[in-house]
């Protein structure tokens, strides 16, 4: 209880003062914990979270039954108690654990300020032009792209673990005009069970207990780098979902690799997209009409390749993880993710100037 308490308190003054958190907790104490844990972790050529996953699952599921079993059976309450006691101890633990090794990074200063873009609600028509820029790099950058003989999606030129090895290329070169992301931490790693993963809808997530980016390897190809990226923007230090796939987007179009430039436009491009269709329907169907048939086969693909994992496991992850961005200062929840386009306006206006 007394760590579940001290965690609840750093995290509320952590919010209280973003500045200080900036500075000493991101910017430094978060930096060493991370760079060390990640060190470590990479010495293991497979994913430490996933079987730390897989045994907290097993753990939970047998203490679950023993806890349910002592109430079934009303057991010595002194018992019960005991368990009871157990589980909130362990959630403690585990929290101020997660706030120190990483949380805390939530209330950093927002990355709109550190940039100094603006984020002002854009003008329909600034959306509308956003989009229409994000469709022609996507177009002309698809002309040249590897395909398969399947059904013409694009397909990386090579396996999907060496995208895991190069992927750092992106975030170097975009450290040259984003001195923040220059941060060398543990490559990413693939999941083994990465096609039961996909019933959750989950693409991929950072483990800060091992200073793990984890990766889905069933994510296709068109939309892969960008997955990598995004949570290789976590591991450096950018919890926000919206601030991490700004930084993937940035780390992608700036990377040597033309399927990682593709990947980083094309998800930029679903984004916008999908904010232009709130509030223009009919622009939205004609920009749709101007995608070129590469393009248009490569989004149509993962949207059905995601349909079909789609179900109750689905619904009841994305409610877990709407929830629990939620209790982390994002008050938008699942919809963070989509808020990228705030920044990406941001930072099309200030290259336009």
């Amino acid at each position: 209880m007394v760590f579940l308490l001290i965690g609840i308190w750093l995290f509320m003054i952590s919010a209280s003062f973003p500045y200080i958190t900036e500075k000493i907790y991101s910017s430094f104490i978060y930096k060493i914990i991370s760079r060390n844990l990640s060190k470590i972790s990479g010495l293991f050529p497979f994913s430490l979270a996933e079987i730390a996953i897989v045994f907290l699952m097993l753990f939970i599921i047998i203490y679950a039954f023993r806890f349910i079993f002592c109430l079934i059976r009303r057991r010595d309450i002194k018992q019960i108690k005991k368990l009871f006691l157990n589980i909130v101890t362990a959630a403690g633990i585990i929290y101020f654990a997660f706030q120190m090794l990483w949380g805390l990074n939530y209330n950093r200063v927002r990355l709109d300020e550190t940039l100094k873009l603006d984020t002002t609600t854009p003008t329909q028509q600034e959306l509308v032009s956003l989009c229409e820029h994000l469709i022609e790099k996507a177009n002309n950058l698809r002309k040249d792209l590897n395909e398969n003989k399947d059904n013409n999606i694009m397909k990386l030129p090579y396996e999907k673990a060496e995208a895991l090895k190069i992927a750092y290329k992106g975030f170097k070169k975009a450290s040259l005009y984003y001195p923040n992301l220059d941060e060398k931490y543990g490559r990413p790693k693939g999941i083994v069970l990465s096609r039961l993963m996909c019933y959750t809808g989950i693409t991929g997530f950072f483990f800060p207990f091992t200073g793990e980016a984890n990766v889905n390897m069933h994510v296709p190809d068109p939309f892969f780098p960008f997955v990598i990226a995004h949570e290789m923007a976590h591991q450096i230090g950018f919890a926000r979902e919206d601030e991490a796939n700004f930084f993937a987007y940035i780390a992608c179009i700036n990377h040597p690799d033309i399927y990682f430039k593709y990947s980083g436009t094309l998800s930029a491009l679903n984004y916008t997209m999908s904010a232009l269709r709130k509030v223009d329907n009919i622009k939205h169907g004609e920009l749709l009409a101007t995608y070129s048939e590469g393009v248009a086969r490569d989004i149509k693909y993962n949207n059905e390749f995601w349909s079909q994992y789609s179900g109750p496991i689905e619904n009841i992850s994305d409610k877990i993880n709407d929830t629990y961005l939620k209790t982390q200062n994002q008050k938008a929840g699942v919809k963070s993710y989509g808020a990228m386009v705030d920044l990406l306006i941001g930072e099309y206006r200030k290259n336009i100037k």
